[in-house]
């Protein structure tokens, strides 16, 4: 790469706040944020007045559209017409904002700020030496009773009359000479004229050394901007946070989804930067969609077959990278083969340390085994060691919640689904509970505070930890002994070993009842270590679903129904739209109550009917096949923006495949569209059930506010 020696040019500050006004000089978005404090404007136009130089403006000017800044504060800054060059700004955005904000004597809030800065309350102190450079002429604030507005000096010529009237003569002479100092002021500029963008992004990296380091990411995103197409890499990426937000997965960084891009369009299948940097960005624009499409897959994926509720609990963001990779190639849910070759791969880079260094190289030939995986074929895993040798080296590990190796025991134990100790409900795990050691979410079973004074050899041991409610930590555990807080829980929940179990913790056998921390560890260790093993030498298998069962005996009420098919109609054998229609109003019942489950496949007598009636009659006749139609259903009558609320599974009971629905509470009313009209259901004991718009009125304040 090589550059044109550029010539040196210059401004006139007319001509800088022109030209920004008519949209030619823009400030690329990678630059950072306008931080400048107005004590630092005022000096700038200061020394502007005395005559001192400011430094050089670097300017890249170019028919190319990259990303820009479209407002600073409360100042928009105007859209650059068609056909016109731009001049994007490279090195001074600090400054030539400063000039802008105090030309306009705009009101201006910073990014993270609430308080609004005036920059029309600089002043120009009348009776300050302009001679003397020890004194500042121009302040944030008056220095004495004789001033003038900065914003007034600048607009001297539209503003004289008025000027004239307020001040005496030789104030008004002063006044205009100061104004004919900055009119007369020629600001140092250099403009690229024939760099393209990679040339444009390197002059910045190496002028912006004692400044912001642009990202990869940011790098990449100002490279594949294009307004014609309505590509905007940061802005849709940021979209997908917020999707990801919803589920609880908003720890997943943007390297994810670059090294996603560089293994599925490079030809070498690598993510190197330079890789990354080189990737064409038409390509990049039309994978796109597909590409966070698999992320939002493997992300599904992980939720539901690993149960792991929160990225925090993630031992790499990185590892959504291969999986991702496997779900753009592969359309379909993964077959049985495949499904247990993802996993034993998914356990085997989570007990290694696998991408703690070198992730780039790593990644490049994990994804061979991922091909490998596509085709049906397990690979092999001679080069990666799993740190998993015996019982006793998971007695060792001490406990750190960013350790990616305490992330995978995290991982097995969330899987679990573990449950509160007072009432067996679902401990909710969130990403800010977890993001260190003693969050909320975090609890040391037996208590670091009663282990203090005992001689112990690891008291913060990963295997010493367990997943609870904040209150029950604090209130209700303390620093008490297990067996004392255990049988305060026994007298509350007569189910309390069912809640244990969840944690892979038993009251027998365990040392609970006789505080015995050693027999405790041995004991956990060693079913932590059995269920690690099955799952990385492929002899671990799904329990029965316990929960499902319990659910279905129990029978239909506000939180559960059941329905006998989807769309196939039993009496008159041919399918019935209108029963699609319902299983959309209940859903949406569901989430304006407080959620719940929804089984197809089970009739009102809790017979297990299956799904092959409705599958026959879709076009792609298998699970698969009615879960997409499902999904079409749900977005049909309540809309595609409220799947982040419903989870889908397809469980086996008494040897019937069955589908499982499960709702959650919905943040704010959900409508089902039907025959044009627009309808609000809600769950009233083992039904759905419409309200009008009064009742629905007076029910949405009670229930969401």
């Amino acid at each position: 790469m090589s550059f044109e020696q550029p010539k040196p040019d210059s401004k006139k500050y007319v001509d800088l706040i022109n030209e920004i006004q008519k949209g030619i000089i823009k400030i690329p978005k990678f630059q950072r944020n306008f931080v400048w404090t107005i004590d630092k404007t005022a000096k700038l136009l200061d020394s502007i007045l005395k005559g001192y130089p400011i430094g050089t403006f670097i300017l890249w000017q170019t028919d190319e559209r990259i990303n820009d800044i479209k407002n600073v504060g409360n100042l928009d800054i105007p859209h650059t017409p068609e056909g016109v060059k731009v001049q994007y700004v490279l090195d001074g955005q600090q400054r030539i904002t400063s000039l802008f904000a105090a030309y306009l004597g705009a009101h201006i809030q910073k990014v993270g700020e609430k308080k609004t800065v005036d920059y029309s309350s600089i002043v120009v102190n009348l009776g300050a030496d302009i001679n003397d450079n020890d004194e500042q002429v121009i302040t944030a604030e008056p220095t004495g009773d004789n001033y003038i507005s900065l914003s007034d000096v600048l607009n001297f010529m539209d503003r004289m009359t008025d000027i004239k009237d307020r001040f005496s003569d030789q104030d008004f002479k002063k006044i205009h000479s100061y104004s004919r100092a900055f009119d007369t002021y020629d600001f140092s500029t250099v403009i690229l004229r024939k760099e393209d963008i990679d040339s444009a992004i390197e002059v910045f990296t190496r002028i912006n050394t004692g400044g912001q380091t642009l990202t990869l990411f940011e790098i990449m995103s100002a490279k594949t901007y294009d307004e014609q197409q309505q590509f905007d890499m940061q802005v849709k990426w940021e979209n997908f946070i917020k999707e990801l937000k919803e589920i609880k997965y908003e720890g997943v960084s943007s390297s994810v989804v670059l090294s996603l891009l560089a293994l599925l369009l490079s030809r070498t299948k690598e993510c190197k930067r330079k890789t990354i940097l080189s990737l064409d960005k038409q390509n990049i624009i039309d994978s796109w969609d597909g590409v966070v499409s698999a992320l939002k897959d493997s992300v599904d994926y992980f939720r539901t077959t690993y149960r792991i509720p929160v990225s925090q609990l993630l031992p790499y963001d990185s590892l959504l990278v291969p999986f991702s990779y496997f779900f753009y190639q592969n359309k379909d849910k993964p077959n049985a083969d495949q499904r247990k070759y993802l996993e034993e791969f998914f356990w085997r880079v989570s007990l290694s340390s696998r991408y703690s260094s070198s992730t780039e190289s790593k990644l490049a030939q994990d994804i061979k085994r991922i091909d490998q995986i596509l085709k049906g074929q397990r690979p092999d895993y001679n080069d990666i060691k799993v740190n998993l040798d015996s019982p006793q080296s998971l007695i060792d590990t001490n406990f750190s919640a960013g350790n990616s190796y305490c992330k995978a025991v995290l991982c097995l134990l969330a899987y679990q689904e573990p449950k509160d100790f007072q009432d067996n409900g679902k401990v909710i795990l969130d990403n800010s509970w977890l993001k260190v050691a003693n969050s909320k979410n975090y609890h040391h079973f037996f208590p670091k505070a009663y282990l203090k004074n005992r001689t112990v050899l690891n008291g913060n041991s990963v295997i010493n930890i367990t997943f609870v409610s904040d209150h029950l930590n604090k209130r209700k555990i303390g620093a008490k002994a297990p067996s004392q807080y255990m049988a305060d829980f026994q007298d509350e929940n007569s189910q309390v070993n069912k809640a244990l179990q969840s944690h892979l913790i038993d009251l027998d056998g365990f040392g609970i009842e006789s505080n015995d921390y050693d027999t405790f560890l041995q004991a956990r260790a060693k079913l932590i270590y059995e269920e690690l093993r099955s799952r990385i030498d492929l002899s671990h298998k799904e329990p029965v679903n316990e929960e499902v069962q319990e659910l279905i005996l129990a029978g239909e009420s506000d939180t559960v129904e059941f329905k006998s098919t989807l769309r196939y109609d039993l009496r008159t054998k041919e399918v019935n739209k209108k029963l699609e229609y319902v299983i959309g109003k209940t859903i949406a019942a569901f989430m304006n109550s407080d959620g719940g489950n929804l089984f197809i496949g089970v009739d009102d007598n809790q017979n297990m009917l299956g799904l092959i009636d409705d599958i026959s009659t879709l076009s792609k006749p298998n699970i698969d096949g009615f879960e997409l139609h499902l999904i079409e259903i749900i977005k049909k009558y309540i809309g595609a923006g409220l799947m982040a609320h419903i989870k889908i599974s397809f469980p086996e009971v008494e040897g019937t495949q069955i589908c499982r629905i499960k709702i959650s509470k919905s943040s704010k009313p959900v409508f089902t569209q039907y025959e044009g009209r627009e309808d609000f259901f809600i769950r009233s004991g083992c039904s759905s059930q419409p309200l009008s718009r009064e009742d629905q009125s007076a029910y949405e304040r009670s229930h969401w506010n």
